[in-house]
């Protein structure tokens, strides 16, 4: 009876320990919320089909408080995703990251992040730190994933420091050439190309400008449709050689350009639908500054 009793008492312990670090678990699972997820994001979005909603926004570090506006005022459109370009934080350490995650929680729908500068601050502490961020597609800094009838190609300007090589550039040209799919973009970071009075001038992708030549010659091989990156605190669009290419990195951070010059905090919203996709770009009062319109001849 006594080794009964003695049983009857373990047993009771031990359950009050396990039910206790299962308490101690709930809220370290919760914070980390599905942004995080982004593995699971590229699950979640791969069978929707057109049409289709989402916002890209960039450079959102050192403006917490029109982040948060900002990230409100897309919600409130249900979007099926969002798309961040990079440098959502000001310096790689984790209590940065905590910080961003908190006023990102209202996010409750798929998430997809592009590392930027401030991510890496040009350490290797940075992406590892990065990549314990958020659940990776194979742990990597880049990666893909196709929904709405397009392709969507996430790049890292980082590893190379301003340029794509080595296993990147080989997964990325065999992933864009590979592919069918008539609708296809790209995410990165650094601008491919800037505005003539831009103050990242030499400080992009284009300060490796053979590389970067290379990098734009694939998508026009390939046949990419648009090309988004931020860095650069403004709203830019060019079209090059067939190719759309804008800049959205007006997230939060400082602006770097006049108002009449695409300085402006904001976010673009983009509506794919059969054979074509509608862009417009939304300032902070909400009020639409432009508007652009990628037309796929073989979906028509």
């Amino acid at each position: 009876m006594e080794n009964f009793r003695n049983f009857f008492k373990k047993e009771k312990w031990t359950k009050g320990l396990t039910f206790s670090f299962v308490l101690f678990l709930i809220p370290f699972v919760s914070s980390a919320g599905p942004i995080r997820e982004v593995s699971q994001s590229v699950e979640r979005v791969k069978s929707i089909e057109p049409p289709i909603q989402f916002a890209i926004l960039g450079d959102s570090r050192d403006g917490e408080k029109v982040f948060t506006q900002l990230i409100q005022k897309i919600l409130k459109r249900e979007p099926r995703f969002i798309i961040h370009l990079g440098d959502m934080i000001s310096r790689p350490n984790e209590k940065e990251w905590e910080g961003f995650f908190e006023i990102s929680k209202a996010i409750d729908i798929p998430f997809f992040p592009v590392i930027g500068n401030h991510e890496v601050a040009d350490t290797t502490r940075g992406e590892e730190i990065y990549r314990k961020q958020f659940i990776l597609p194979e742990g990597k800094t880049y990666y893909a994933f196709q929904t709405g009838g397009a392709l969507f190609v996430i790049l890292d300007s980082e590893k190379g420091k301003r340029k794509i090589m080595d296993d990147q550039w080989s997964w990325v040209k065999d992933i864009l050439s590979s592919s069918n799919t008539p609708l296809k973009m790209v995410f990165i970071h650094r601008p491919l190309f800037l505005p003539v009075d831009s103050l990242k001038l030499g400080k992009a992708m284009d300060k490796h400008p053979l590389a970067r030549d290379d990098l734009h010659q694939l998508f026009v091989k390939t046949q990419v449709k648009a090309v988004f990156q931020g860095d650069d605190h403004r709203y830019h669009r060019m079209v090059k050689d067939q190719i759309l290419y804008i800049i959205t990195g007006g997230g939060g951070a400082p602006i770097y350009a006049l108002k009449d010059m695409g300085g402006y905090f904001h976010y673009v919203w983009v509506s794919i639908q059969k054979g074509r996709v509608e862009g417009e770009v939304v300032d902070l009062d909400g009020q639409i500054q432009d508007r652009f319109v990628i037309v796929d001849r073989k979906g028509e």
